[in-house]
């Protein structure tokens, strides 16, 4: 039991992994991202379609899938950045809209390309991998080293996006961009090209996790399959302290609760499973009332920057 949990956690915690990693990036450099649950769904109906279209290629088919689950995550961000950088918008109202659109675009070309009914199977998604001699370690050996492409990435991405932030003049401008935007600007630093790249890569990583849904997770797509995973991406990014090693832990206690809810649904107690769904969202809601102590964001976050200022 110990060891299915363990791997549950592991494929539960990357697509949160994924999108809080590019959002950490993002907030640093002092954009609120909250539009990053409809780029989640963008990049989960995108990379479906993409990897449904080049079924014949099977091998080849779910990295276009993922691809596209990418790419449609950047042009979201790229439509984010125009509103929200370039216009000076409100994030917050723009993060909204961005969501909205999502749920109601995705479903509409769905529905217009496979039908109401949709498609059940057919596919291509990443297959789980067995990485030699580790896999067969006892204990935790298939929990830690049996699944999919894009689990290693993730996990492997996290200690990256640490080294990138934290020991390079690159993160250190655009940490600084998010804690006084005035003071990098004088130095000769472009804050509002430093802030939209750091957003197209939150909404290329938004849509990869997306991807990874429709592409590893269950290899088909519904509208609304996110169900809210971009906001617990948002409470993770909080969780951990807008620090990349802390919101890999963050990601692994959600995914923790959401293999718990899998488990307790199978042992048949009589509770409505309905109760059990709520767990990670319980979680949620326990990291956003301040129960794991005080987090301080960084200070420019959400304010809109202006050249001439």
């Amino acid at each position: 039991m110990f060891e299915e949990i363990l791997s549950a956690t592991i494929r539960g915690a990357t697509p949160l992994l994924l999108a809080a990693l590019g959002e950490v990036i993002s907030q640093r450099a002092g954009v609120l991202n909250i539009g990053i649950e409809g780029m989640m769904l963008i990049g989960a109906f995108f990379g479906m379609v993409g990897s449904f279209y080049t079924a014949e290629f099977v091998m080849f088919a779910p990295w276009f899938g993922l691809l596209m689950a990418g790419l449609s995550g950047l042009i979201a961000a790229a439509l984010f950045a125009l509103c929200a950088i370039k216009l000076r918008g409100d994030q917050v109202i723009v993060g909204t809209a961005m969501t909205l659109l999502a749920l109601g675009l995705t479903e509409v070309i769905y529905q217009r390309l496979f039908g109401v009914t949709g498609i059940a199977q057919g596919v291509p998604a990443f297959q789980q991998i067995d990485i030699p001699l580790l896999s067969e370690l006892p204990f935790v050996g298939r929990a830690l080293f049996s699944h999919n492409i894009l689990v290693f990435i993730a996990f492997l991405l996290m200690p990256c996006v640490y080294f990138f932030l934290y020991h390079t003049q690159l993160g250190l401008r655009i940490r600084a961009c998010g804690e006084h935007p005035k003071a990098i600007a004088t130095v000769g630093a472009n804050v509002l090209r430093l802030r939209t790249m750091c957003l197209l890569f939150a909404g290329a990583m938004a849509g990869i996790a997306g991807g990874y849904l429709s592409l590893a997770d269950v290899p088909y797509f519904t509208p609304g399959m996110t169900v809210g995973r971009g906001f617990i991406a948002l409470a993770i990014v909080i969780f951990g302290k807008w620090h990349p090693v802390k919101a890999c832990g963050a990601a692994l206690l959600f995914g923790l609760g959401s293999a718990l809810d899998a488990r307790f649904q199978a042992l048949g107690w009589g509770i409505p499973y309905q109760l059990w769904l709520m767990l990670p969202y319980l979680l949620c809601l326990a990291v956003l009332s301040g129960f794991v102590g005080r987090a301080d964001a960084p200070l420019a976050l959400g304010k809109p920057y202006v050249e001439s200022e």
